[in-house]
């Protein structure tokens, strides 16, 4: 019985420090590590990638002018947009960086304001 007790407790160690240095080290709001790739970039890389994203989805945004990571839903990062050129957007990005954006007008009226932290 100790001969298996005594590689379990080393696997667990090290699985448990590895696990802590990768929360030490993580840089962003985020679980999700392509929010906090957007999220760690300066003002003007961060609104090029969000243009990218809109642009990806179909939607015009050349430039946006105000962001805000609202949280985590489960795996999936929600932030709010403002694109100088369409309005505002929610925008969810998932775990495997595939995203969904909705239009923030319905989602207000609806009672879900998309300029609030989750």
């Amino acid at each position: 019985m100790l001969w298996t007790l005594i590689p379990t407790s080393i696997i667990a160690v090290l699985l448990l420090g590895r696990i802590a240095y990768a929360e030490i080290t993580r840089q962003g709001s985020s679980r999700n590590i392509y929010s906090n790739a957007i999220e760690t970039q300066n003002a003007s890389g961060r609104s090029a990638a969000f243009a990218k994203l809109m642009h990806d989805a179909g939607q015009t945004c050349t430039r946006t002018s105000k962001s805000l990571f609202r949280g985590d839903i489960g795996p999936n990062a929600a932030w709010a947009l403002r694109c100088e050129d369409s309005g505002d957007w929610l925008v969810l990005i998932a775990s495997n960086g595939a995203t969904r954006i909705a239009n923030c007008g319905p989602l207000d009226k609806a009672g879900t304001p998309c300029w609030t932290r989750l």
